[in-house]
């Protein structure tokens, strides 16, 4: 569940709750805004703290850590679990998460022989854990990169059935968070890359949206940066922008930009894809040439 249809949810159920109550419109609306008040301060303050939030094991090293941590002010219910998918782009270059592909869940899952210890437990306030991910890999496994996604999901401990409550009805609400961490198994010879196939451009008044269609290749994601450069006449750059990527599958990526300060004119633009990125040692990056290409627009 993302946090918008989580959002959703926990509103319907508030509204509910108080409208079995009242019929006042404008305490209804006094409750609404303290309501959208606590959903804001809740988004702020992370009840745990994971890290890293991504993790690589190969055949050689069969486990890695993972520290989980409470900075919360209440005890949290902790539980792991597994699960295969990844982003698939479309033509526009959005992303949605895929769950449900059992054929390529054969070919690069690894979620049913990836194991966390502990996986179910209380973190009290200040509190860390320490995770043991560890892999039991087949037989005969296909050289690649192999991944899941571990789903650690976080809620406050409930109050014990029997405890007093204050006089007057009252409805409690327990919010629930699901943290992702990709977990990637390297098997024998790894490799990747890819190749920009066509570059384009949609040009809407202040906002800039430039697209690079591209293939994979290799039997291994690519853990990279995507790199857009806005170019004058001259070669100077005037914008410059790059967002994080994880390329599964062949697709579309897009980077907008803010063109606003740009004057009525023409322009050249270069797209390029480099492996790296500063959130992923580079002792885990598999290596890929960097690849670019070039178009142009009017503003």
């Amino acid at each position: 569940m993302d946090f918008g249809q989580f959002c959703i949810n926990i509103l319907g159920q508030s509204i509910y709750y108080y409208e079995k109550e009242t019929k006042s419109m404008l305490i209804h609306k006094k409750f609404m805004a303290i309501l959208f008040f606590v959903f804001f301060a809740t988004t702020v303050i992370a009840q745990v703290t994971i890290s890293p939030t991504s993790l690589f094991i190969d055949s050689q090293r069969r486990f890695e850590t993972l520290l989980i941590m409470n900075s919360s002010n209440s005890a949290q219910e902790i539980s792991l679990s597994w699960e295969f998918g990844y982003p698939k782009m479309d033509e526009d270059g959005g992303s949605v998460m895929i769950y449900d592909d059992p054929e390529e869940a054969a070919m690069h899952s690894a979620a049913d022989w990836l194991r966390g210890f502990p996986k179910n437990f209380i973190l009290e306030p200040g509190a860390r854990q320490t995770i043991r991910i560890t892999a039991k890999a087949p037989r005969g496994l296909a050289d690649g990169t192999y991944w899941s996604r571990l789903k650690t999901t976080s809620s406050a401990l409930s109050a014990q059935v029997g405890t007093e409550q204050s006089a007057g009805i009252s409805a409690q609400i327990n919010f629930q968070f699901n943290q992702i961490t990709s977990i990637f198994f390297k098997q024998g010879e790894v490799n990747t890359g890819i190749d920009i196939i066509k570059v384009r451009n949609i040009v809407e008044d202040k906002k800039i949206r430039l697209l690079a269609n591209y293939t994979k290749s290799g039997n291994s994601p690519f853990l990279g940066t995507m790199t857009a450069k806005v170019f004058d006449t001259s070669g100077e750059v005037l914008l410059d922008e790059k967002i994080f990527v994880s390329i599964y599958y062949d697709g579309v990526h897009r980077i907008d930009l803010d063109g606003s300060a740009l004057p009525a004119g023409s322009y050249d633009y270069e797209i390029s894809f480099s492996s790296g990125r500063p959130d992923i040692p580079d002792t885990d990056i598999i290596p890929a040439p960097t690849v670019s290409a070039r178009g142009n627009f009017t503003k």
